[in-house]
């Protein structure tokens, strides 16, 4: 933290725990998130619904919940009430998410097929709007909470731990510690094998269980984010214009940075949400051991925060564009090896090996994208004067999700093509080679391919350590005047 005079003038800083409870917020839809990249699971193998349909219901409720990113941001720029403008969408965000969530990994095995449809796609909408109301102000309450350039990068190590810890967690919990549990005793099938992840019983007991730890998380986080939710932060005062919908025209036509990110984290997006969505298979199916899954993910639980707590350091010192780059240039090498390479059931550690430095790589580069879209935030101040955090994350969101959307429609056809789009795709057994040649695709080819969109893209990123800075000491001057 800076503590001088000069640099106490210039900037707004946070005290270190308010940075780390305020990341609980992405934390706490992350925990929801990385519970629905298990939906197509779910859904398929313990619903009985068709992989292909899933698809085109998961890719329209996401292009949906793009359409809702904008609105919302603009409602939160305009909020400024007695709780301050990000606490009640952060509060009635959560709840609106696991209400939903609790119905979905509750409906009936027993009810039609039609119902089934009917009703997760209603409560997965109702999910979005909710999951839109929080999210948006993860990426928005950056721009209050700190604008010091040194700062900013330890928002993205708080938040990079505690998303990997959940990514590890979450499946850990569902893959090993749950699965276990309704694996034996009065929970083993017909053919003398244990339900486990195909027994509903499991879903149920895992939504509840994360929606409390959820809640937790966003009650810290707006405790964290309660002293800088107030007028006197909420950009340079007195020079705020009146906002208006068609702003948001305006912002995506002339600010660059906000252009050339958007399609870097879009890509990249696109491609992390098809890993995660294939990986149970990787694990139960090429291979052959479902439990490893969670295993894995507990011990990437060190490396993770290790590489995360690096790249704070190195973000501080370097900026966050070329640690960013640094991590997708990584990355990508590493994916190239792993499709080469391929899962081999007989030594697995070989290409798990090589998974757990990708993920390392790439949480580096990750991390530092929320808080560049409060550096794209700074500079729309710069640039035009208006202090639009709400539509400048949502802005981010709508085009990220729009593009993100097809990875459910993806898989859903990449199943389909390998002939198991309609049948129960059993744990720790193998399908076919078509099959297996799929899942790599979606593992690897579209990451690749979304990160050398990203390696394009930031050519034309501008906002380096020191463009930021001569960015915060005009706005700086600006307030003072």
């Amino acid at each position: 933290m800076e503590n001088n005079k000069g640099t106490a003038k210039q900037y707004n800083n946070a005290k270190i725990w308010q940075i780390g409870f305020f990341s609980l917020n992405n934390c706490a839809t992350n925990i929801a998130m990385f519970l629905m990249m298990q939906y197509s699971y779910f859904t398929q193998n313990v619903l009985g619904m068709a992989a292909a349909i899933i698809g085109i219901i998961a890719t329209s409720t996401r292009i949906f919940d793009a359409v809702t990113d904008p609105i919302v941001g603009f409602l939160v720029d305009r909020t400024n009430g007695k709780f301050g403008k990000f606490r009640p969408y952060m509060l009635v965000g959560n709840v609106i998410i696991w209400a939903c969530l609790i119905v979905i990994f509750n409906i009936p095995g027993t009810l039609g097929l039609t119902q089934k449809y009917v009703l997760t796609t209603v409560f997965y909408v109702l999910y979005i709007v909710g999951y839109t109301c929080q999210t948006v102000v993860t990426k928005a309450g950056q721009a209050v909470l700190t604008n010091n350039p040194k700062q900013r990068p330890i928002f993205a190590g708080f938040d990079s731990v505690l998303t990997q810890m959940a990514s590890a967690l979450v499946p850990m919990l569902i893959t090993t510690i749950l699965a276990e549990k309704y694996s034996v005793g009065e929970f083993i099938g017909e053919n003398g094998k244990g339900l486990g992840m195909i027994n509903p019983a499991m879903w149920r007991e895992a939504v509840l269980i994360l929606a409390l730890i959820s809640f937790i998380f966003t009650i810290l986080a707006m405790i964290g984010i309660s002293q800088k939710d107030r007028p006197e932060f909420f950009g340079v005062a007195g020079s705020q214009p009146k906002l208006k919908f068609r702003d948001y025209t305006d912002i995506i036509a002339h600010n660059r940075p906000i252009q050339m990110l958007i399609i870097s984290a879009a890509t990249d997006k696109l491609g992390q949400l098809l890993m995660s969505g294939t990986m149970t298979y990787l694990f139960a199916n090429m291979l052959l051991n479902s439990k490893l899954q969670g295993v894995f993910s507990s011990m990437l639980i060190i490396p993770l925060v290790a590489i995360s707590i690096g790249g704070v350091f190195v973000s501080r010192r370097f900026g966050l564009k070329r640690t960013f780059l640094t991590g997708t240039w990584g990355s990508m090498i590493m994916l190239i090896i792993m499709f080469i390479v391929k899962p081999n059931p007989e030594a697995p550690a070989i290409f798990l090996g090589l998974f757990l430095v990708q993920k390392c790589l790439a949480s580096m580069g990750n991390s530092g994208i929320i808080p560049m879209i409060a550096d794209c935030t700074d500079y729309e101040s710069y640039r035009s004067g208006r202090f639009v955090p709400g539509m400048m994350g949502t802005l981010f969101s709508f085009i990220d999700k729009m593009i993100s959307s097809f990875s459910a429609l993806i898989q859903g056809f990449a199943l389909t093509m390998a002939g198991v789009g309609n049948v129960v795709i059993k744990p720790n057994e193998p399908v076919n080679d078509t099959f297996n040649m799929a899942i790599m695709v979606c593992f690897c080819i579209v990451p690749i391919l979304g990160h050398l969109a990203t390696i394009i893209a930031m050519r034309w990123y501008r906002l380096d350590k020191e463009k930021m800075a001569e960015i915060q000491t005009e706005l700086a001057a600006r307030k003072a005047a």
